[in-house]
């Protein structure tokens, strides 16, 4: 039999991990799942799912696979995040170009085919087939090209490269937004916190949230199907839940304990671990109603005769939470240039007591099983949302290492389905450990979603410590510290739990499983922050989660399996529908003449070092942009301040008086570009005279330069930096010559020729003046 084998796809890379080889199955139903786990050869078997949603792959998971590929998602989807934490190898968003055909039309590999999944490259890796096994008809391959949605791919490309075409991703774009939206709204203080906000200000407060969204969407970008929960339709119809009934449970809460008590809350992510009172509770609180305001409205719907009143009490209520947690300044991660250090240096101090070193492999490998194990059962007991953690930090140490905290939440007994759970803790906190030798760098966002470089880091994880909190309201005090054996104990009661919880959801109707979805979401988010004011029973008997009007409205659009669940939320998350008034995002603060020198001196150079006197006025201004080496580059914005503010220099030149002059400087620089020329290839022993040459045409360039300060004063800085060069090469620096790298006498020449240029308005080609 042939061992030879045949490239037939390409996908994205979770995270690199050396090729490995087995026989393929393709799951697309929640049974097939479930069948397959049942089975003999789950460790040796590379399975193919469609999306890339953590549930569906649940059983597969636990069950220890050999690999995982998927159609649709992203590496940093639910479904890659798991992968990594379980060290299973994935390949993501794989596209065949030859196999069988699936039910739905779908090119892929015959099941028990034996492929070759190759993730040791990022970003994509491939997939091979053993020619043995390319049985299939040969007419069997990729479907072909459809324009409808390679268009429709370009367009989502666009809309994922800048905010509505202005603002950019990460702290570029917070800055840029910051310096935009001018109400003060982004800034929590003790007055702004405590009285109604302006209309202007809610404005800012939802334009400044889009953006936010946007940032979250372009960084996790898509999952996929699922197979098993419908995310998506219960996400969108729980936004306008939210939207439509948190208000009147918040000012209760708020009647109830005041906003002093309300700010205390906020503070209780610094207090305690293993709480749901967390940063991403805080931000839902803030984000998802309006949202559901931004879908309903989409849909053509009425938002409610008291929307301003809906809008105030909900982003106040986020905004006390907010102030209790971080004080003044930024409520949301991404205003704080994505670290998220909430707890009390207390706990760092009591974690580094009590860290237990990983130097053991076999230990290592038992805390990433526990870590994994449940991670994923909080997530399918949380209907596959980020409901199920939460990660805070990364919090430096003395030592220059850091520790990353992560809360998994699973014996939740708000929901109804958790009865399987029973006997696990209601949350386990891990503090993971990081040393200063590590090359490993943490950002986490608003979601706490962790993004690490490199994306394994929990291989070069040093130390730990993990605690239980069995109850949510077991006091901290009584947390318990977990060994080995008893982490070695929850993992199979998780695999069991999520076992069993996995067949249930998988056996109720779609409907059911929607409505399910919506419970979390509508509970989750007010679910700790009540509980702690001791509200949350009295809540549920006077009708919490019951449809508001709204809800039983927008459900069978949002439901219906149409698809207008996925085109609502593009038009909300990527463009800002609800979100953004009407009056746009603001504009950038304009910046005068003054500007004029350093945007010249990026304009003839393309880029320059991150040294400019005004660099933070330029940056705010949008008319610069920092890019990798610590340089500086014009934006679009700033290629055409230059030019204005170059056009107002140039009408008050005499450009014919000025050109007469050029003529003299074109006139050296033939020679000087000769003698460059023959300097550059030159021996050593010729260097004597070739700087001769030189001296002799920068002491007539000077000349010209000085006549052309007479007419344009800015000028005369050439003819002074020429000289500079010359006196170091003269002192023996033969680099001063011609080095591109430094202010040389021909790096400088080159400016002063550029220079001439842009102000007569001269083209270089057309001139032939190189």
């Amino acid at each position: 039999m042939s061992t030879a084998f045949v490239k037939v796809a390409t996908g994205l890379t979770v995270f690199e991990h050396e090729p490995i080889e087995g026989p393929v199955v393709w799951l697309d139903s929640p049974q097939a799942v479930l069948d397959f786990v049942a089975g003999p050869d789950v460790a040796s078997t590379i399975v193919l799912a469609r999306g890339g949603t953590t549930t569906f792959l649940t059983p597969a998971l636990s069950a220890g696979v050999k690999g995982v590929l998927t159609l649709q998602g992203a590496p940093e989807s639910h479904l890659g995040i798991l992968t990594r934490e379980y060290g299973i190898p994935c390949l993501m968003s794989v596209a065949f170009t030859e196999g069988v055909t699936s039910a739905r039309g779908e090119t892929i590999p015959p099941d028990g085919a034996i492929v070759r999944v190759d993730v040791s490259t990022s970003p994509e890796g491939s997939v091979q087939i053993r020619e043995a096994d390319r049985n299939y008809e040969p007419s069997a391959g990729a479907a072909e090209p459809d324009p409808a949605a390679a268009e429709q791919a370009a367009q989502l490309a666009v809309l994922m490269a800048s905010y509505r075409g202005e603002i950019a991703d990460g702290p570029a774009g917070d800055r840029q937004l910051r310096n935009r939206l001018r109400s003060g709204v982004l800034t929590n203080t003790a007055e702004n916190i405590r009285r109604d906000l302006r209309p202007d200000e809610l404005d800012e407060f939802g334009a400044y949230t889009g953006w936010n969204l946007w940032d979250l969407i372009k960084t996790r970008q898509t999952e996929g199907e699922s197979g098993l929960i419908p995310r998506q339709e219960y996400e969108t119809v729980a936004f306008v839940q939210q939207w439509a009934s948190y208000a009147r449970w918040i000012e209760l809460i708020t009647e109830r304990i005041g906003v002093d008590g309300v700010i205390d809350l906020g503070g209780i992510p610094r207090r305690e671990i293993g709480s749901k009172a967390n940063h991403v509770r805080i931000w839902a609180l803030a984000a998802c109603p309006m949202i559901g305001r931004g879908i309903a409205a989409t849909l053509g719907h009425d938002v409610g005769p008291d929307a301003a009143r809906n809008a105030n009490t909900i982003v106040q209520f986020a905004r006390q939470l907010q102030y209790g947690l971080w004080g003044e300044g930024a409520g949301y991660v991404s205003g704080r240039e994505y670290t998220c250090r909430t707890l009390d240096p207390a706990w760092l101090a009591r974690f580094a007591d009590e860290e237990h070193r990983l130097d053991d492999q076999d230990e290592l490998a038992a805390f990433r099983a526990f870590n994994a194990a449940s991670e994923m059962a909080g997530f399918l007991l949380h209907y596959d949302c980020r409901a199920a953690l939460c990660d805070t930090g990364p919090y430096p140490l003395p030592d220059g290492g850091f520790v990353l905290v992560r809360d998994h939440f699973l014996y939740e007994t708000a929901h109804e389905w958790t009865g399987g759970y029973a006997g696990l803790p209601y949350a386990v906190t891990q503090a993971m450990f990081f040393r200063p030798d590590t090359p490993v760098t943490i950002t986490i966002n608003d979601i706490a979603t962790t993004f690490a470089e490199p994306k394994n880091y929990l291989k070069y994880l040093s130390g730990a410590v993990v605690y239980a909190r069995d109850r949510w309201d077991t006091p901290i005090s009584d947390l318990r510290r977990l060994d080995f054996p008893e982490m070695a104990q929850i993992v199979k009661q998780c695999n069991a739990a999520m076992l069993e919880l996995y067949g249930q959801i998988a056996a109720l109707p779609w409907d059911e499983r929607v409505r399910n979805g919506v419970k979390v979401y509508d509970r989750e988010f007010l679910l700790p922050f009540a509980r702690s004011a001791g509200m949350w029973d009295e809540m549920m008997a006077a009708g919490f989660g019951d449809f508001t009007p709204l809800t039983e409205a927008v459900y069978p659009a949002l439901t219906s399996g149409s698809g207008e669940a996925q085109q609502v939320l593009g038009a909300v998350f990527l463009l800002g529908h609800g979100l953004v008034p009407e009056s746009g995002l603001g504009a950038p603060p304009q910046v005068g003449p003054e500007a004029f020198a350093s945007l010249h001196r990026i304009a003839l150079r393309g880029m320059v070092p991150d040294d400019l006197p005004d660099t933070d006025t330029l940056l705010d201004a949008e008319l610069v942009d920092r890019i990798a080496g610590g340089h500086l580059m014009l934006t679009d914005r700033g290629r055409a301040r230059h030019t204005e503010l170059l056009d107002a220099e140039r009408a008050g030149l005499d450009l014919d008086a000025l050109g007469a002059v050029y003529e003299r400087f074109l006139s050296l620089n033939t020679k000087f570009k000769a003698v460059a020329t023959r300097a550059a290839g030159g021996a050593a022993e010729d260097r004597p005279e070739h700087l001769d040459e030189v001296a002799k045409l920068v002491e007539r360039a000077q000349g010209v330069v000085a006549r052309s300060a007479e007419h344009l004063p800015r000028l005369a800085q050439y003819g002074d930096a020429l000289g500079a060069a010359l006196t170091r090469a003269e002192a023996g620096q033969w680099e001063w010559v011609l080095a591109p790298q430094l202010d040389s006498v021909h790096t400088v020449w080159m400016h002063l020729h550029e220079d001439y240029l842009q102000t007569l308005g001269r083209d270089r080609e057309a001139e032939g003046s190189y």
